[in-house]
């Protein structure tokens, strides 16, 4: 059994999903302790406190993007094609998801903690606006999904970071909000939700 330090909703959630999608058990474990800070388990097993960690037979994995790819392969799941261009594409997405949208969102956060001003907030949401943009762009030439008409792990990570601004904080197309309704309609996503108590609004 697969082990997963995560946060509650947090990127590490897409983790959690894609071991739902190729059948793994997994024990979930929690990286925040009671008060809310980071648990001393996880520092013990990644000193920057950073979230997901998977554990395989005692040796850890960091890094989502890597964690995703390395599932993906080892139980052959469609979700990152074997190879191609169909293969270039979908890694394309997922390292969009995970390396572009994922710091814009944490930049914004940063700003937030660290006395920002409204000014700088704004001008960094608009990057991250820019990108949910480009998103709903390519959906409408490509989709349904990123990649076209197949379901990859990249749509299951932008869901998942779809899910982390308040409502209206981010101005979602149609076709990324219809998105987001396939992608946690899948039982993997439902599973994942209610193991972690997640609520997903951002479809709305």
């Amino acid at each position: 059994m697969y082990q997963l330090y995560y946060f509650k909703g947090a990127c590490s959630m897409a983790v959690h999903i894609i071991l739902n999608e190729v059948g793994q058990d997994v024990e979930l474990v929690p990286g925040k302790d009671a008060s809310g800070e980071k648990s001393a388990e996880l520092l013990k097993i990644n000193p920057r406190g950073q979230v997901p960690v998977l554990v395989e037979g005692g040796n850890p994995l960091y890094e989502g993007a890597a964690q995703i790819i390395y599932l993906c392969e080892k139980y052959k799941s469609d979700l990152i094609p074997a190879s191609g261009w169909e293969r270039a594409k979908a890694l394309q997405w997922l390292m969009f998801c995970n390396a572009s949208l994922h710091p814009a969102y944490s930049r914004v956060n940063i700003l937030k903690r660290n006395g920002g001003s409204d000014e700088q907030v704004k001008a960094f949401r608009a990057i991250t606006q820019d990108m949910w943009d480009y998103v709903e762009k390519n959906l409408k030439a490509e989709g349904p999904y990123l990649c076209g008409k197949n379901v990859t792990a990249a749509d299951i990570l932008l869901t998942v970071i779809g899910h982390w601004a308040d409502p209206g904080v981010y101005t979602y197309g149609e076709k990324t909000k219809e998105l987001f309704s396939k992608v946690i309609a899948r039982p993997a996503y439902q599973k994942a939700m209610a193991a972690e108590g997640v609520e997903y609004k951002a479809a709305a």
